[in-house]
């Protein structure tokens, strides 16, 4: 006797494949902080295979973090080809959070470079570290509520 599949299965299934098939990501790796602490001396590293030097890029830098984040922004050193320092705003002067998320857990997608044409084929290797002051501080040395963070190479249209 065979089992009935639902039409609901199908239409998951099928949208599925047809997002699988569609996607313009090429690569995508997240890295998680053991119990939400991102401390500074912590240097996040993704290593990127470039094989495609005609195809414009986009970079993005995925944050997640819960609702129980202490500020409204975070500032991050990234280091590629050179050091930059970008800022990322998580929340509006209201205090609402700007990511999406279903309970506790807000996620917020950053694109660090728009149409970057890769220069040579071979490892792109991307550093990330928190890079958070607050009053007297020279740094945060345990930034706390944040989940994970990641990287992301799609292609551009």
């Amino acid at each position: 006797r065979r089992k009935k599949v639902k039409l609901s299965n199908w239409i998951f299934l099928f949208l599925l494949i047809l997002i699988a098939c569609n996607s313009k990501t090429v690569f995508e790796q997240h890295k998680s902080f053991e119990n939400q602490l991102w401390n500074t001396d912590s240097t996040i590293v993704f290593n990127y295979l470039v094989e495609d030097t005609i195809s414009q890029n986009q970079l993005i830098i995925k944050l997640r973090h819960t609702v129980e984040y202490e500020f409204q922004n975070i500032f991050l050193f990234i280091t590629d080809e050179k050091m930059d320092t970008i800022e990322i705003q998580l929340a509006n002067k209201e205090g609402r959070w700007l990511g999406k998320g279903v309970g506790d857990i807000r996620a917020v997608d950053f694109v660090y470079k728009n149409k970057k044409v890769f220069s040579k084929k071979g490892d792109l290797i991307i550093e990330i570290e928190q890079a958070m002051r607050y009053g007297n501080f020279e740094k945060i040395q345990q930034l706390k509520h944040i989940e994970s963070i990641g990287f992301r190479v799609e292609k551009n249209d």
